[in-house]
Order: structure tokens, then sequence, then C-alpha cells
């Protein structure tokens, strides 16, 4: 038997624990859980719950490219120029140390960039024509990223920034 109250409940729980994950943002948050609140049929609420597994599936996605780049800056300082290979940028790690990423000419499509900042600075310059998607997550750190960055132009390419800063710094200028 479908219980309305429980669902409801079940719906919540996963919500906030993509938003805990940096999954979604705080407005998208707060306009599902309206939508949660407003549930009076079990039809309404597989609606949600597809929402919900959707943005579960984009975080994989997200995630899915693999790259042998890795560049790691240890108690030093990297300037790299970002290409996109298979939809990804590759994987740079600031470890005491600096990582200055340059992301200017992207194809069309999804390009995911895997950033950690332990101790360190990830300062990344991109271009105004790439639309920047930031899922970045601080630790005792900062994430220095403009709010809304070309969202609303679809025809541009995609950048998904990822990753963590612990005690370091993240910056999108």
């Amino acid at each position: 038997m479908f219980n309305i109250d429980e669902e409801k409940d079940t719906l919540t729980k996963e919500l906030s624990e993509q938003y805990s994950q940096n999954i979604i943002s705080m407005e998208e948050y707060e306009r599902i859980l309206e939508y949660i609140n407003k549930i009076e049929t079990k039809k309404e609420a597989s609606i949600i719950e597809k929402i919900i597994q959707e943005n579960s599936i984009e975080k994989n996605e997200i995630m899915m490219p693999k790259t042998k780049e890795n560049y790691v800056s240890m108690f030093s300082w990297r300037t790299t120029n970002v290409k996109s290979i298979n939809g990804s940028g590759g994987k740079f790690i600031s470890l005491f140390g600096t990582n200055r990423i340059i992301v200017d000419n992207l194809p069309k499509g999804k390009t995911v960039l895997q950033v950690n900042s332990i101790f360190g600075l990830t300062e990344i310059i991109v271009s105004k024509n790439i639309k920047i998607i930031n899922k970045t997550v601080p630790i005792f750190s900062g994430i220095f990223s403009p709010n809304e960055i070309n969202r609303e132009n679809e025809e541009l390419p995609e950048l998904y920034i990822v990753g963590k800063a612990i005690f370091g710094n993240i910056t999108i200028k």
C-alpha cells in the first residue's frame, strides 16, 4: 500500500543527500522540496523520484570520463593549457603548490576538470565562450567563483569543475 508521508520522507532524504554532496544547488533543492511537499498521488511521487534519479545519473556522468592526464604540483608552480580528451580535461592536484589551469578552446559538449587543492591553490582561467558548472566542495577553505557563468547559452561548450579544496583554495576567473 502506498503511504504518501513515507514517500515524501524518502524523497526528502534523497534530495537532502544530493544537496549535501553538492550535486544540486540550494535553489534547485528548495524548488524540488516545494514539489515534494505538494505531492498527493503516487504518480506525482514517481515523477519527482525520476527527477531526483536524473540528478544522480547526471552526477555519475560528470564523474565518468577517465584520463591518464594527471598533473601534480607539490611545493611548486605549474601552468597548463587544458585539452579535452574524451570529455576529460585532466586531474589536477595542488599539494602545498599552485596549479594554474588555462581553458580557452573546448569542443562542444561536456568536459570534466577534476581539481583538488590540499594546502595549495588551483587557479582556473576560463574563456568567456565556455559555460562553467562549478561542483567543487570547500573543506576549511575557499572556492572563489562567479555565481552564474554563461548558464543561459545552451550552444556553448560546458566545463564541469569537480573536486575539493582542503585547507586550500580554488579560484575560477
